[in-house]
């Protein structure tokens, strides 16, 4: 009790000190406590803080600054350290539990350098850590730094942190248990895995379908999704703790490098994914020309420092994606629906994209928002835009196979046109020959339509012309061919063996089924059907010898109402028999 007793004076003590220090507060300043069970601790107003504006300072000429120097430290502060200044922080820390290990948390993997100074028996003690430190040069490699602090059971501990950075300073500086440090580790592992296992399969899967489909919008969208792979693996820490560990220069340009660079395979896919080359050639080229601005200002980024950097950073960020936001605009405008789809699918991107943007003009302090915003945005945008790939995909593959198939089917029936009846009656008769079979070709003609269409009307006429199309499907098998072959003509191809005594009853049963009346249509609307029945490969082997006779046949047939079946002879030279 009597310990815990001087532990408090000594606490309140310090606290009376840094009062004094820090200047006359009317309220009460608050004390770390690491004995508390809630995690993390903050430096919220027990530290004292003094920006450098020159950057040279050193910890001696800290230490000499007379007290109306220092300010206290608030949480949630914004520190206005200029270009080429640094911020140094004091506190002290009271006694601690020595069986914890305790640690000093800043996660901002932009930080370009952080010292802390720590005070011991034989003097100061330093470690450094920061983006333009190598990692395997810092105290704990982590995402951002995580610096050990030395806490003592029985003394105080004095502590001096130096903060360089290239914007204003306003992270909150954290202290963490080891079980702390460890539990929030694993919570990040898993997040990181998740995010960017999904990210790189989507990037995977458009790169197959590029490359199976031959779509480049598939390969720039492939390109795309890992360049953000790379480029919030840069910003999260995660690629300088694993991907290029012992680069200090480049952890810390390519921060600054990666982002426009990733805008280049954006304006490509969106190029492609718009059609833009076929369309409007360009606006293409334009595009083009803008993805290379994209490149040339990441090489811009890279070959500049400080503030000038985040600058040119800033500029090309927002002027490249407003020329992607123009681009789908224009496409919509101009009738592309997906262009509306893709601008939706990058709403969670445009809603996000102002919190770094305010973050980097010093409007607001860093947050959660402020720092991943983006990179969750992104998580959401990506799937949606290869989903919106596919159906693109699907819709021309679609409308090529509808303009292919327009080409080979009737638009009214349905059926298979003249030009597909030739090729397949062609297959027919091979096919006999081959297993020595027959099969029959029957040619129907209807030879009153154009009367029925001045009785009752073209919508009527093609009504009845659909009807007898179902009326043929009806009669046939699936091996069978039913097809439009004229406005008003039909044919049919019989697959074998089809003897030639049932050329007849063949022609007889397809009279029997289209003479039927109709349901719901005038009364008097009847039509009068032709048969032209051939039995392959009596006939030959000529397509257009044998329809050539049909047709004939057709065209030579008195007008006799009751004599409409007709059977060519095995000789050409014949002439055709009628049948009842």
């Amino acid at each position: 009790m009597c310990l815990k007793l001087r532990l408090y004076w000594i606490v309140s003590l310090l606290a009376g000190c840094l009062w004094c220090a820090g200047g006359a507060r009317a309220e009460a300043r608050t004390v770390l406590d690491l004995d508390l069970p809630s995690q993390p601790q903050f430096l919220v107003d027990w530290g004292d803080y003094w920006i450098d504006p020159t950057g040279k300072a050193e910890l001696t000429d800290v230490l000499t600054l007379p007290g109306n120097k220092l300010q206290r430290t608030q949480k949630g502060y914004r520190y206005p350290v200029l270009p080429g200044g640094s911020l140094w922080i004091r506190f002290v820390v009271p006694p601690a539990p020595d069986e914890e290990r305790w640690y000093i948390k800043l996660a901002d993997p932009a930080l370009d350098r952080v010292t802390l100074y720590t005070r011991t028996d034989t003097g100061w003690t330093l470690q450094v850590a920061g983006d333009l430190v190598p990692v395997t040069d810092w105290p704990l490699p982590h995402l951002y730094p995580l610096l050990p602090l030395r806490v003592s059971a029985a003394d105080l501990s004095v502590h001096y942190m130096r903060i360089e950075t290239t914007s204003g300073f306003s992270l909150p500086i954290e202290f963490l248990s080891e079980r702390s440090v460890a539990s929030e580790q694993q919570r990040i592992s898993l997040v990181h895995g998740v995010y960017f296992g999904l990210v790189t399969m989507v990037a995977l899967m458009a790169l197959v379908s590029g490359l199976i489909m031959r779509d480049l919008a598939y390969i720039w969208f492939s390109l795309y999704a890992f360049a953000i792979v790379v480029t919030v693996a840069a910003g999260v820490g995660v690629a300088g703790l694993h991907l290029w560990p012992d680069s200090a220069g480049w952890a810390d340009a390519s921060k600054y490098v990666l982002p426009p660079l990733s805008f280049a395979p954006l304006l490509l896919f969106l190029a492609w994914a718009l059609s833009l080359r076929s369309r409007t050639p360009w606006v293409f080229w334009l595009y083009c020309a803008f993805a290379m601005v994209a490149v040339l200002s990441a090489v811009a980024v890279g070959m500049l420092g400080g503030q000038i950097r985040q600058t040119v950073l800033l500029n090309s960020v927002l002027a490249l994606a407003t020329v992607g936001v123009a681009a789908l605009l224009w496409a919509w405008r101009h009738g592309d629906r997906f262009a509306r789809w893709i601008l939706l699918a990058f709403a969670p991107m445009l809603v996000a994209l102002p919190f770094p943007v305010a973050r980097w003009l010093d409007l607001i302090p860093i947050s959660f928002l402020s720092q991943h915003a983006v990179q969750f945005a992104l998580a959401m945008t990506l799937p949606v835009l290869y989903l919106l790939l596919i159906l693109r995909s699907q819709e021309r593959h679609d409308y090529k196979r509808r303009i292919t198939h327009l080409d080979h089917v009737d638009p009214l029936t349905g059926l298979v046109n003249d030009e597909v009846f030739a090729h397949r009656m062609q297959g027919l008769i091979e096919r006999a020959f081959r297993y020595e079979f027959q099969s029959a070709v029957v040619l129907i003609e209807f030879t009153n339509m154009h009367k029925l269409g001045d009785e009752f009307g073209r919508k009527a006429v093609l009504e009845v012309l659909l009807r007898l199309a179902g009326r043929l499907n009806s009669l046939v098998r699936e091996v069978d061919t039913v097809a439009r072959v004229g406005a008003s003509r039909y044919g049919l191809l019989i697959e074998g063996p089809v003897p030639a005594d049932r050329a007849a009853s063949l022609g007889a049963k397809v009279l029997a089924r289209l003479i039927l009346p109709f349901s719901r249509m005038p009364m008097g609307m009847t039509v009068r059907p032709k048969v032209a029945v051939a039995i392959v490969p009596a006939q030959g082997g000529d397509v257009a010898a044998i329809l050539a006779r049909l047709d004939a046949v057709l065209k030579g047939a008195p007008p006799d109402y009751k004599k409409n079946i007709y059977v060519v002879d095995s000789e050409p030279e014949s002439s055709p028999q009628s049948m009842l």
